[in-house]
């Protein structure tokens, strides 16, 4: 494994200490913030998420309001939204 040494300034360190007095491992800190930039500046090779998990976490960060009435059209059938954008398409309005 290799070392890492990390040079702080005074308020840096000062975080760092209360860090570690409140029970908080700098090493593991450390490591979550490499592989959190790691992954943000070069993307996560090779763990890439399905469309269905990307939905998924979609609709669960914003849910429909409540009380809305219900859709008539099931959205995760890809046919039935194909169909129904197509009608909204061709409908002439007058």
């Amino acid at each position: 494994m290799k070392l890492l040494n990390v040079r702080l300034d005074a308020d840096d360190a000062r975080y760092a200490e209360e860090l570690r007095r409140a029970g908080v491992q700098i090493s593991r800190l450390v490591r979550d913030a490499i592989r959190s930039e790691h992954a943000q500046r070069l993307g996560v090779r090779g763990k890439r998420r399905t469309p269905k998990a990307i939905m998924t976490q979609i609709y669960a960060e914003h849910p429909d309001p409540p009380r809305q009435p219900r859709r008539r059209l099931d959205l995760t059938n890809r046919r039935a939204v194909r169909r129904a954008v197509r009608a909204r398409l061709t409908h002439r309005r007058p």
